[in-house]
């Protein structure tokens, strides 16, 4: 859910990414207290007593509680035995699907291949000169962010793909979800509205050989909804035609900043590193990409203050990261994560300390920076464009 002002009211309004209601519910903001009472060890007697507290003992009936409840409910939005039957139908169809489906079309990105190859060939035409034409390039660091936010970035960061061959992509998005495992692999097919990029499944099952327990998510279904991936395999497949990926979802690092290690001494890490190391080896030309974006900072993401008193920080805080990015040196950027408590909320970090190690000793240059405002949640997200090639 996210809290945003409508009218002058401040409201929350709760997202529902698997589309499994027909219906968008917003609240008021004053119904905050009550929403975070719903964390399974309080009962509707508790959240009625402390209701009439705070509403200086002004009467709240339990059926107005209990109606409030079932409208959650029937939208599913509380963890209830409907929204865990409907998760596990939706699961299992997906499960059963050899193709992941574009989930996205139609919402971010127009779903007619014609109208979508214009808007990137527009995109394109719109830039400057690309410049001196690299020889080969290895890695491409990419946003994740809406493309029609940052459909410049987009474009001026794949036309330098244009006339090459790959034997295989590598792409690294960032699940938006909770999954279990560091990653989530998935050998579905993408579908485009260029045609369906197929997933070269000797290399997932490669990665899937020689890596350890809980490195991988036991299934894929984080690829489902998630966008990181789908707006990479668009521009992948206008650039480079049929050329096959392998899609892989990085996870938090939470988990290593909550017990104060690193990613770099877990067996899991460096497993999958190496794994991909070794798989790439087999090829002869892979390309490797990572869809993310940087600092996400304002009220919208759980700052208690507009985005532009911290942009300044947060803009410090990503050239750092860029900095060590470029250079190859994954454990300075989990460094400065760990050293900042990752307060600017980076939303890319597992996939770029992940390309850091995999292009340590490739040259790598920035070719774009930039920051999208939204004045109706007084928030901000940070992106940018790199590219690691001789």
């Amino acid at each position: 859910m996210i809290m945003t002002r409508v009218e002058g009211r401040r409201v929350v309004v709760f997202q529902d990414p698997y589309e499994l209601s027909r219906q968008q519910l917003a609240v008021d903001a004053g119904a905050l207290p009550l929403l975070q009472m719903l964390d399974g060890r309080h009962g509707i007697r508790d959240i009625q007593r402390e209701l009439i507290h705070r509403g200086g003992g002004r009467l709240v009936c339990l059926s107005d509680i209990e109606s409030f409840l079932a409208r959650l409910d029937e939208a599913f939005l509380l963890d209830s035995e409907a929204y865990r039957r409907e998760m596990l139908s939706l699961c299992d169809a997906f499960s059963r699907d050899e193709r992941r489906p574009c989930a996205h079309a139609g919402k971010s990105y127009d779903s007619d291949p014609e109208r979508l190859a214009r808007f990137i060939e527009e995109s394109e035409a719109a830039l400057p000169g690309a410049g001196p034409r690299p020889s080969e390039i290895h890695a491409l660091v990419a946003p994740h962010i809406d493309l029609r936010v940052a459909r410049r970035t987009y474009a001026g960061l794949y036309r330098h793909l244009r006339g090459r061959r790959y034997d295989l992509a590598v792409v690294l998005g960032i699940n938006h979800h909770a999954q279990d495992g560091l990653f989530c692999i998935s050998s579905k097919n993408y579908l485009t509205p260029f045609g369906e990029t197929r997933t070269d499944r000797d290399f997932v099952r490669g990665l899937q050989d020689r890596v350890g327990p809980g490195t991988f998510s036991a299934g894929d279904f984080g690829h489902k909804i998630e966008h990181s991936i789908e707006f990479q395999t668009l521009f992948l497949r206008h650039y480079l035609g049929d050329t096959p990926i392998v899609p892989i979802l990085c996870g938090g690092i939470h988990e290593f900043l909550l017990s104060q290690r690193s990613p770099f001494g877990d067996g899991r890490f460096s497993g999958f590193v190496e794994a991909v190391r070794e798989e790439a080896a087999r090829r002869r030309r892979v390309l490797f990409v990572a869809g993310v974006d940087l600092s996400h900072v304002g009220l919208k993401f759980g700052d208690g203050a507009p985005a532009e008193s911290i942009l300044p920080r947060a803009h410090a805080s990503d050239r750092r990261i860029l900095d060590r990015l470029l250079a190859g040196d994954g454990p300075s950027i989990y460094a400065h994560a760990a050293e900042t408590g990752d307060s600017y909320k980076v939303c890319g970090l597992p996939a770029l300390l992940v390309i850091a190690e995999l292009l340590k000793g490739k040259p790598g240059m920035l070719l774009d920076y930039q920051t999208y405002r939204e004045p109706a949640t007084s928030s901000a997200v940070t992106y940018a464009a790199a590219m690691f090639a001789d």
